[in-house]
Parts: structure tokens; sequence; C-alpha cells
């Protein structure tokens, strides 16, 4: 009799406890502007931590639930978002792009690809594509050396204020930007 007293009791204190973290949290995301379940995986994730298998399983149980009544929820793997990145790199869409890492180091600063084309648009304008498909108009009036019908290794990379560097082969850097 005593040692179910003592688990129950010992519930209700998980519950409590459950209770208060969950009110916690919801304080906490209110104070900081946030919906309440804004990190429904780290929550889950925060779990795992707890050692008592019933307030641990309390615990798996609330966070499911939160998870389940926000509706659509989507896990991208590191490779998708680099991927994406990637394929993203050179065009202005950082007010639309979820995978924008603004001001961390992991952020995409270069690409390297091949030229597969390059075309002479005249006045030193040139469109040059690379294997992934992307295409570059070259932006400034540095004079190219490459031949148009050869394909060159190219690395493009950030440069300040939001604009573009190529190099191709080893000729001088010149400003691009993606079209």
């Amino acid at each position: 009799m005593t040692h179910i007293r003592r688990e129950t009791g010992s519930k209700i204190a998980v519950m409590a406890a459950m209770a208060t973290s969950l009110i916690a949290s919801h304080a906490e995301a209110r104070q900081n502007n946030a919906p309440a379940g804004n990190d429904l995986i780290g929550t889950v994730t925060r779990c795992r931590a707890i050692e008592a298998d019933v307030a641990r399983l309390a615990c798996f149980d609330a966070a499911a639930t939160r998870l389940a009544a926000a509706g659509e929820v989507a896990v991208v793997s590191r490779q998708d978002v680099e991927q994406n990145q990637r394929r993203l790199f050179g065009f202005n869409v950082s007010a639309l792009n979820p995978f924008e890492n603004s001001g961390r180091a992991e952020n995409l600063q270069s690409i390297s690809a091949t030229m597969t084309s390059a075309r002479n648009l005249g006045r030193g304008e040139w469109s040059i594509t690379l294997d992934d498909g992307s295409v570059w108009r070259k932006t400034d009036g540095v004079e190219v050396l490459f031949s148009a019908s050869r394909q060159y290794p190219v690395t493009v990379r950030r440069a300040a204020l939001g604009s573009y560097m190529m190099k191709v082969a080893n000729d001088p850097p010149f400003r691009v930007r993606r079209e």
C-alpha cells in the first residue's frame, strides 16, 4: 500500500514539474515574442536528459502533443541545406531563404565549378554558364583572357557589399552577378 502511494505521489510531483516547465517555456517564449511551439525539436531533445523513466515519458508525451498541435513540421538535413545554399549562391534572396545563415561561419563563401560556355555580349560584357547550370554576367571593365570555346575551372566568391568575384583558371578575377 505504501509503495502505491509513493508511486502516485511521485507521478503527481512529475506532473507538477512538467506543468511548471511547460508554463515556464510558454512564458519565456511569450517574453521573447516567439510562439510557444517555436523550439519543438529542442523540447523533444531536452526530454532525453531526464533520468527518471516516468518523468522522461511524461516529457516526451507533452512534447509529442505540442509537436502534433503545431501542424506541419519539416526537418531538413545539413546536406539539403548545403545543396540549397549552393543552388542559391549569388542570388539576393536572404529574406526568402530559410537556409540563410546570417552571421554564421558556415555561410557559403565561394563555389568552385567548371565553365561550360561563355558568350561575348559585346562592349566587354560576357555571359558565363557553369556546369551546375548557373549563369553569371561579367559586370566590370576587367579584360578577360580566356577562350569562349574552352572549359575552365572557375571559382566564384563573395566580395564586398554583396558583390561577387569570378576567377577563371589563372586569369585575374572580375566582378559578376548571378542571372
